[in-house]
């Protein structure tokens, strides 16, 4: 049954903006009273709560485009499982180049990715390194391979664009583990880990050490300084796809301990060949020309920016393909993705998405997929949503309260709402609301399934309350707040005034 509503227009007088809400009574008097509050002067505030059936509990500029921040994944794993299915698996193959004569394979042996995020990750659904490897020797010997007299070469070519990274994301985010993208061919993600220690003394280098996974053939330089006692950590990374080159510079703390740093890998293609290979040569089995990657020309790459042979890489179709292994199904990413808020899987969903659309993965063409999509689900995008990459890292995403619950509902009507919803975070779950009303009972938190999305002066959450009891209604809502500059400590618990009052009202 519904709750009787009493709809009152409330202004809403703050510094900076205003606007008008319809709400039930309770549900008035904690909106009123939260955006009145210091935290939210002069911020920008999108707010819409709806009932399944649509009718609206709460409705503060609910057409004003704001930065969602990681919100944007719902939209992603949404889209994904529309256009690619819930048990949909991305697949690695094995193929060669040359003849295989008496167990030898004269000719150059490929890992032909497709695009799989998970490879060599540490995340749930990832396969461990060791038994993928085992499953790929094992495909080797059953081909009759037992030798390579050849390269092992690490194929990235499936998604088609030479820029795996987002056009649209800070600099600053480009050498971290967070800001780098996908290519057909990933290993750990495409991150690597570092090591910081302060060094002797205020002004001194600090100490930087590369840790996993091992990068041989990069080159590292230390323009950071170790700063002094209780200063910020401030260090960053600076790497680019074209040379083997990474600089940290900043500032660390002389008095603090080590701290990993968990930067980008631009390399991950040649890294996965690398590893394999060493594998390989564990298990007796010999690839005599080392391991190659292709590079953007699509010639092959004996060493990662400086090793282009000027030999152009077998074209796909040309290759003996000899078998492959598969990913966890879509479904199994997807609650990776949300619950972790893992950029790097949403932005392999997105160019996947483009491409089972029939554009291309860049980019532009695989927003143009995703529109759509949007429009096949009866939501168009049009001067209510504007994006630009599917994880949210960019500021260059505009999106509307209102357009996210629309999306949301239209999601209650696809046969795999079950998976998508359950795809969410709920209040002390694994994930990023692990630690989200803390105070609150356990079929409280159980009701909530939400995303959130943050960065600096940006607060986001949307998503949906379960009814407390048979025969209530799901609510449906989205909270985006923007340019706001009080602490997230302060402003972390009016939001959750706000949760709450919706929570109550089913």
């Amino acid at each position: 049954m519904k709750r009787p509503m009493i709809l009152a227009a409330v202004a809403l007088l703050l510094s900076g903006w205003s606007a008008t809400a319809d709400v039930t009574a309770p549900l008035r008097e904690v909106v009123d009273e939260v955006c009145s509050r210091n935290a939210l002067a002069s911020s920008a505030v999108g707010l819409l709560a709806v009932t399944a059936d649509g009718d609206t509990l709460v409705a503060v500029n609910p057409e004003l485009k704001l930065v969602p921040a990681s919100n944007v994944k719902l939209l992603t794993t949404g889209l994904a499982l529309k256009a690619l299915g819930p048990d949909f698996r991305f697949e690695t193959r094995l193929g060669y180049t040359g003849e295989l004569r008496g167990g030898v394979l004269h000719g150059d042996l490929y890992i032909v990715g497709g695009g799989d995020p998970t490879t060599g990750s540490r995340s749930t659904v990832a396969e461990p390194l060791s038994s993928l490897f085992g499953d790929w020797l094992t495909l080797l010997r059953k081909a009759g391979i037992e030798r390579v007299e050849g390269r092992l070469v690490g194929d990235p070519r499936f998604f088609d664009t030479t820029t795996p990274e987002n056009l649209g994301w800070s600099y600053d985010d480009l050498g971290t583990n967070y800001g780098v993208g996908p290519t057909g061919l990933n290993f750990f993600e495409n991150a690597q880990n570092f090591l910081i220690t302060p060094g002797s003394a205020p002004g001194a280098e600090p100490n930087v050490s590369p840790r996993y996974p091992e990068t041989p053939w990069m080159r590292y330089s230390v323009s950071a300084v170790t700063g002094g006692r209780g200063s910020a950590n401030t260090v960053y990374y600076v790497n680019t796809p074209l040379a083997p080159l990474g600089d940290f510079g900043g500032s660390f703390p002389v008095d603090r301990r080590g701290y990993t740093y968990e930067g980008s890998n631009r390399f991950g293609a040649y890294t996965c060949a690398w590893y394999f290979l060493n594998y390989l040569a564990e298990n007796d089995f010999e690839v005599s020309g080392g391991c190659a990657d292709i590079s953007s020309e699509g010639n092959l790459r004996l060493e990662p920016g400086f090793g282009d042979t000027g030999e152009a890489a077998a074209a796909p179709g040309a290759l003996n393909i000899i078998g492959g292994t598969s990913s966890a199904n879509l479904a199994a990413i997807v609650a990776e993705t949300n619950h972790e808020s893992n950029n790097f899987y949403a932005e392999t969903l997105l160019k996947m998405t483009g491409l089972t659309g029939g554009y291309s993965c860049s980019g532009d063409a695989a927003i143009d997929a995703e529109e759509e999509l949007f429009e096949v689900l009866g939501v168009p995008a049009g001067g209510r949503c504007k994006l630009v990459d599917g994880s949210g890292l960019s500021r260059k995403n505009y999106v509307s309260a209102g357009f996210f619950v629309d999306f949301l509902r239209c999601m209650m009507r696809e046969p795999f709402f079950e998976t998508y919803l359950r795809s969410l975070p709920s209040p002390g779950s694994r994930g990023t609301l692990e630690y989200k009303f803390p105070r609150e009972s356990d079929e409280f938190r159980a009701r909530i399934y939400m995303k959130s999305g943050s960065m600096n002066g940006i607060l986001c959450y949307s998503g949906y309350i379960l009814p407390s009891a048979p025969g209530g209604e799901t609510i449906v809502f989205s909270l985006l707040t923007n340019n706001v500059t009080a602490s997230s400590w302060s402003l972390s618990p009016l939001i959750d005034r706000i949760i709450g009052a919706l929570a109550a009202e089913n």
